[in-house]
């Protein structure tokens, strides 16, 4: 089971002076103890749950991007492609960010995309459209997480206009 999303339009960015904190954030979240706490994947057995993890990530892959300080590795093991845009300009790295191969379920991302928020640039944006075509956006605005559900309007159509089909083979009758 699972939902799927997509993620057809991101705008994102850190400052490159927050690099180091943000891999601080992450190693912080993926503490056995916060894994343990906010993780809702695991293994279950007899006695209830007996393993941890965040779901669709491997821990130990992203404990060791974030000790070899690497951005694009730590968002590729939560299932994002991280792309440089602008690298530094005016002292802020701007980057696309898709969900890996267009579409994929989610997971336990937003606990990532909120630990992470003290250092995300104000503005920063992800829309999302479920596979229920549910649409949203997560964002980020002094230094926290928002999630904010598109409000749909009512559809309007206009006047009908017809569309003929001229057969000319039938003769007219003269």
């Amino acid at each position: 089971m699972g939902y799927y999303i997509r993620t057809p339009q991101a705008s994102f960015a850190i400052r490159t002076e927050n690099f180091s904190r943000f891999f601080d954030l992450v190693s912080m979240l993926m503490s056995d103890e916060n894994v343990e706490e906010n993780g809702n994947g695991g293994m279950f057995g007899s006695t209830g749950k007996t393993e941890s993890w965040y779901s669709w990530v491997n821990t130990d892959a992203v404990r060791r991007a974030v000790l070899d300080g690497d951005i694009r590795r730590v968002f590729d093991e939560w299932g994002y492609n991280l792309e440089t845009i602008t690298e530094g300009q005016d002292g802020v790295w701007h980057f696309s960010l898709d969900i890996r191969d267009g579409d994929a379920k989610i997971g336990d991302e937003e606990k990532f995309f909120a630990a992470i928020a003290p250092v995300v640039e104000d503005g920063s944006f992800i829309d999302v459209v479920g596979e229920d075509d549910g649409r949203w956006r997560w964002m980020w605005e002094d230094g926290k997480f928002f999630s904010q559900d598109v409000i749909r309007t009512e559809i309007h159509f206009g006047e009908p206009n017809q569309i003929a089909f001229h057969d000319v083979t039938k003769k007219e009758n003269v």
